[in-house]
């Protein structure tokens, strides 16, 4: 049996456990990172994992995990190092395999978008990065940018982001999973612009 494929599903009641803990414990608890976020995150792990061979055990710890930082942050900045430093732990609360915690703190340590693509070198890295930035495309995103940062960042803004996450995405197999969700958050943010340029509100 092939463990890299088979094992990730002894984790979830494990993980599960912790990650309740830890955003109990946090002092600044992100409800935009919270566990629907991750679950969605999770499944598109799982689904580019198995298409691209990657090791699911340490994919599946790292989706799991991978916030973790932003419960510590009062302000919107780099989390993934923090989150990495905040995983550390409970991967040994766990008993995680030692050989690859590494590979899951790399993971969860480069997955934010200011991180330049060349530090994500594992396959998994540059997986749950995909997978994490996908969560601002569709229906999904369009709720996101409008909940987070709508009337803090211009239209403009938001479109820039949406295009820095497309463009940065690592694998082809993402683009085909995400391409009509892309497009639809971008033409519902174009046409927000163009109908309130038309009516002088903007």
């Amino acid at each position: 049996m092939d463990d890299r494929k088979n094992n990730w599903q002894k984790w979830i009641p494990l993980l599960e456990k912790e990650l309740e803990v830890e955003i109990q414990k946090a002092p600044s608890p992100s409800e935009a990172h919270g566990k629907d976020h991750i679950f969605r995150v999770l499944r598109r792990c799982i689904v580019l994992g198995k298409k691209l061979d990657a090791d699911l055990e340490v994919l599946f710890a790292a989706a799991y995990l991978h916030d973790l930082g932003w419960h510590y942050l009062e302000e919107a900045g780099l989390h993934g190092e923090l989150g990495a430093q905040k995983a550390e732990p409970v991967l040994e609360r766990i008993s995680f395999p030692i050989g690859k915690r590494s590979a899951v703190l790399r993971a969860i340590a480069v997955h934010d978008t200011g991180i330049p693509p060349e530090d994500r070198t594992t396959l998994e890295s540059k997986i749950l990065y995909d997978a994490d930035k996908l969560d601002m495309f569709g229906v999904i995103g369009i709720f996101r940018y409008l909940r987070r940062v709508y009337g803090k960042w211009s239209i403009d803004d938001i479109l820039n982001n949406l295009k820095t996450r497309w463009e940065g995405l690592s694998f082809a197999e993402t683009r085909e999973l995400a391409l009509k969700d892309f497009e639809y958050v971008r033409d519902y943010f174009m046409r927000l612009k163009n109908e309130l340029e038309e009516d002088g509100l903007r």
